[in-house]
């Protein structure tokens, strides 16, 4: 006799996978094939998670197309069944997925294309807060600046990409004109999002690029600086500040 967790670990592979066996064996007909009815959970599984990911994904639907995009999906869920009883979620490893489907392939652009997308997402449902005020520099002395730690707004993302992503955003919107030819080779993009009343692009520089990612993964002031400066000696830090502040992606200024 199957223990519960055994019984519910072949249903989910009975669901997942096109076989009904061996879990077939433990569903009782009652007037309807047992295969029959795993065939009408499975097909409600699939249905949702396709339904889900075209939410979360319409650009990358609209660049392989419908049927791809269910074949697509389809893998994805072999490969990637969601763990989360929140259907938001399910998408979250879709861009690596992606990349990992199209390595060395000319279509590998898509999977920073689903990065984009991705990041979206996560702006759309992250909490808010306020934008740093700049003021609140002016009670700082100077020599307590270096040490300083910004941080960002939690519905704020942060994306780099060699292809240029934003662009194939903005010709794949629906009252886009018809029939955009992107160049791939016209990238790189460095790009901010932040949600404000929408979700909102903006193109920086590679240098405020790299600033605000130091920022994000904890650096001071000073030590961001230095990891700017090692790819950039030309980098300006005061006007580069100003821009963060400016496009309200910073949340709050600490000291050490």
């Amino acid at each position: 006799m199957l223990s519960l967790r055994e019984l519910q670990q072949q249903l989910a592979a009975g669901l997942l996978e096109s076989t009904d066996q061996p879990v077939a064996q433990w569903i009782r007909a009652d007037g309807i094939h047992p295969s029959a009815r795993l065939a009408i959970y499975r097909n409600n599984l699939h249905a949702g998670f396709i339904k889900t990911l075209t939410l979360e994904f319409p650009i990358i639907r609209r660049l392989v197309g419908e049927d791809y995009f269910k074949k697509l999906s389809l893998d994805f869920l072999g490969r990637h069944p969601s763990r989360s009883g929140d259907l938001h979620h399910v998408g979250a490893a879709f861009p690596l997925f992606l990349s990992e489907q199209f390595a060395e392939t000319e279509y590998f652009y898509l999977a920073d294309v689903a990065r984009l997308e991705w990041a979206c997402q996560e702006c759309l449902v992250a909490e808010d807060s306020e934008s740093l005020d700049p003021q609140t520099l002016r009670g700082i002395p100077a020599d307590a600046y270096g040490q300083l730690r910004f941080t960002l707004r939690p519905a704020c993302r942060l994306l780099h990409s060699a292809f240029p992503v934003m662009r194939i955003w903005e010709v794949n919107q629906p009252n886009a004109a018809a029939e955009q030819i992107v160049d791939l080779r016209s990238g790189p993009d460095h790009l901010v999002l932040k949600r404000s009343s929408r979700v909102e692009f903006y193109r920086i520089p590679a240098g405020d690029f790299r600033l605000l990612t130091a920022f994000s993964e904890g650096y001071s002031l000073d030590s961001a600086l230095e990891a700017v400066l090692a790819g950039d000696l030309q980098f300006d830090l005061g006007a580069a500040l100003r821009r963060c502040i400016g496009l309200g992606v910073l949340a709050q200024v600490t000291p050490q």
